[in-house]
């Protein structure tokens, strides 16, 4: 009877994969000669596999690898769970306000901190000015002393250890600090020549002090766009910049990675009071050891948005930097220091709770920038079925792209128009050098909803067709079931 079961299993899905030509024979599909791939699909309530290809294989997913990280953060910490950022002063404030102490910026954590992503997080400037005003209803007309950084709830290794080279300068690499500010990134503005000549460094925006650019950058034909790079490396004060920006324009911008986004933070602070005639006698630094803050005035607190609110942008956008630094959360909320593998073993033994096997799953960052993640499809699959039945799904769902709606935010406003995956399909894409993939959820025709993860790595074709191919084979798993 057991064997009767398993042949009509079988005859089942032949059966399911049979009739389309994008997908009919798909190991032999000229398309992914040469690559290694795996897909896998299943309905979300019943665990009931609807589509194995290889699943258990090894694969590359770049930012596919977000999913993780976002879903067991929203189910560890909750969706509405919050950072907090205390600026503090201390020593004493005289009556003519001038203040024989420091003010220290202790950081939480939070991501967003001045960023222009998240609506309910203040901007840059309104942050500027939040800080100004803060200080002057405290009654801190001038400051003999300095404006210090506290990012010592995070280890000081910023950038996770296999990201690479190419990556780190740029803003998509930008490493974590428990005082980010700014989204860690600043904007280098070039003014391109002819064609093949070189492109002037105008300026940077946060003004970028302390840091030594060599400019090597060219103009590149007009519409080419930004193809710019900055290589640096954390903490460093040396920043070398290559590629092009296009010609026919007055003015090009690309954007760079903080090296020291703590140390900026505090440098940015204390040129804001400068600025609004507050003066600071001492240079801007950063804490090497803690302190106690007890007996400080904590004059200003910026609570974060809702860990949904941040997770919408890491899904949305596939912003590297919420990624990294929510993984290093969750190990802040389970080990009190947040350390990129401490995040790791998190994602571990949480999916060893929930009893996903994790075999052939092996990671070194949260965001999927590294070439070296390996996970499986069938694991990505299970693991956004698990969220299905959690309180937290709403939010999840809500953060991953839709397909073929042009008023979403996502990177997925073309994809799938005209097929049964337009605002149907959510969808959570990763591409770095040679890797491709797909995860998420689809409803069927049936009314099931589906949960999906199409992997493929080392293709020798263009990356169109790879998504056309990932395409088909959705839309084979809306008509199927």
């Amino acid at each position: 009877m057991k064997k009767c079961l398993y042949l009509i299993c079988i005859l089942l899905q032949i059966q399911l994969f049979a009739q389309h030509p994008a997908i009919d024979t798909i190991s032999s599909n000229p398309i992914i000669k040469h690559s290694q791939f795996g897909y896998y699909a299943e309905i979300c309530e019943t665990g009931t596999t609807v589509l194995d290809i290889n699943s258990g294989n090894s694969l590359a997913p770049a930012s596919g690898l977000k999913t993780v990280t976002s879903a067991i953060a929203l189910n560890l910490l909750g969706e509405n769970y919050t950072f907090k950022t205390h600026f503090y002063y201390s020593g004493a404030l005289q009556k003519d306000g001038v203040l024989e102490g420091n003010i220290y910026i202790q950081g939480g954590g939070d991501p967003t901190l001045g960023s222009n992503l998240v609506s309910s997080s203040p901007s840059l400037d309104s942050l500027t000015k939040i800080f100004i005003s803060a200080c002057k209803k405290a009654g801190i007309n001038k400051i003999n002393g300095a404006v210090i950084a506290d990012d010592l709830l995070f280890d000081g290794n910023s950038t996770p250890d296999y990201y690479p080279y190419i990556d780190m300068g740029n803003y998509y690499g930008a490493g974590t600090s428990a005082l980010s500010l700014n989204d860690n990134l600043y904007f280098a503005y070039f003014q391109p020549g002819k064609e093949g000549e070189a492109a002037k460094l105008l300026k940077t925006q946060p003004e970028m002090h302390g840091i030594e650019f060599t400019n090597y950058m060219l103009t590149g034909k007009p519409g080419s766009g930004d193809n710019g790079y900055i290589y640096s490396a954390p903490y460093s004060n040396i920043a070398i910049i290559r590629g092009t920006v296009p010609a026919g324009v007055s003015e090009f911008s690309i954007r760079g990675a903080v090296p020291d986004p703590a140390l900026f933070a505090a440098d940015y602070f204390s040129r804001a009071l400068l600025s609004a005639g507050v003066g600071v006698s001492k240079a801007s630094s950063k804490l090497s050891a803690k302190i106690n803050y007890s007996g400080m005035n904590n004059f200003l607190t910026i609570t974060s948005p809702k860990l949904k609110e941040i997770v919408y942008i890491i899904n949305k956008r596939s912003f590297n930097l919420y990624a990294e630094t929510v993984l290093k959360d969750i190990a802040v909320y389970k080990k009190g220091i947040g350390n990129t593998d401490s995040g790791i073993d998190i994602i571990y033994n949480f999916l060893d709770s929930v009893k996903i096997n994790r075999e052939g799953v092996h990671l070194f960052d949260g965001c999927g920038l590294s070439r070296a993640n390996c996970v499986t499809p069938r694991l990505m699959a299970k693991l956004l079925s698990y969220n299905t039945k959690q309180g937290m799904f709403n939010a999840f769902y809500n953060s991953l792209g839709i397909a073929g709606d042009p008023n979403d935010i996502s990177f997925y406003t073309k994809y799938g128009t005209g097929t049964p995956i337009e605002k149907n399909a959510r969808i959570k894409s990763g591409f770095i050098n040679l890797v491709r993939s797909h995860s998420g959820y689809l409803r069927a025709k049936s009314g099931k909803l589906i949960s999906f993860s199409l992997i493929t790595n080392n293709y020798d074709t263009a990356l169109k067709n790879i998504d056309e191919l990932h395409k088909q084979i959705m839309i084979k798993l809306f008509n199927e079931n």
